[in-house]
């Protein structure tokens, strides 16, 4: 896992979250929807376009947007890093 990648994201995550709704302990392994960020799904398309714009990736719909690689900061830095981020 890439440092530099995973703190790229949280910096996304946040930004898209605000203040509001960022845990005072979040870190990479804090959920994006229930129990973390409280994402809702507007949200996390905003955060999907936000990364995919920041890494210059493109995510495939159903193959790649999962409940699994959209849990976390880090499986969502994962995914980024399989898509061979710039």
């Amino acid at each position: 896992m890439s440092d530099a990648v995973l703190e790229r994201v949280q910096r996304v995550v946040a930004r898209v979250a605000g203040a509001p709704r960022m845990p005072s302990d979040a870190g990479p392994d804090t959920p994006l929807a229930a129990g973390g960020f409280w994402l809702d799904s507007v949200d996390l398309v905003e955060v999907i376009v936000a990364c995919e714009e920041e890494f210059a990736v493109t995510f495939e719909g159903e193959s790649d947007l999962t409940a699994e690689a959209l849990s976390t900061v880090r499986s969502l830095a994962d995914l980024i890093l399989s898509k061979g981020p710039r």
